[in-house]
């Protein structure tokens, strides 16, 4: 889990949660040999909870995340995505982490 600006993989700590919290929650899945890693953010509290900032970024990787979807075809190479949300993300004024790779599915983690 990782809890607002926590970037990858945060280690909880003893801090409560607090309405408005981004929270994000990645999960692996092993079958025969192969994972599927995937990533959920929810917000403590409910959606109205966060700030327009917090619902413009939830947005903003929803957007990403189905960019990516439609992207997905026979023929499109995978690393070809990175781009896709890299460009989405910053025309609405985010910005991604260059030192950590999304999340995959493959027989090698």
């Amino acid at each position: 889990t990782s809890v607002n600006e926590v970037i990858c993989h945060g280690i909880p700590d003893d801090r409560q949660l607090q309405e408005g919290d981004i929270v994000n929650i990645d999960i692996t899945c092993y079958l025969d040999g192969y994972h599927g890693d995937c990533s959920e953010m929810f917000v403590v509290g409910g959606e109205d909870a966060v700030d327009p900032v917090g619902k413009r970024l939830l947005q903003t990787t929803y957007d990403c995340w189905v960019k990516a979807l439609n992207f997905v075809k026979p023929g499109n190479d995978y690393k070809d995505i990175g781009a896709i949300i890299e460009d989405h993300v910053t025309r609405e004024g985010f910005t991604t982490v260059k030192s950590f790779c999304g999340h995959g599915i493959g027989s090698v983690f």
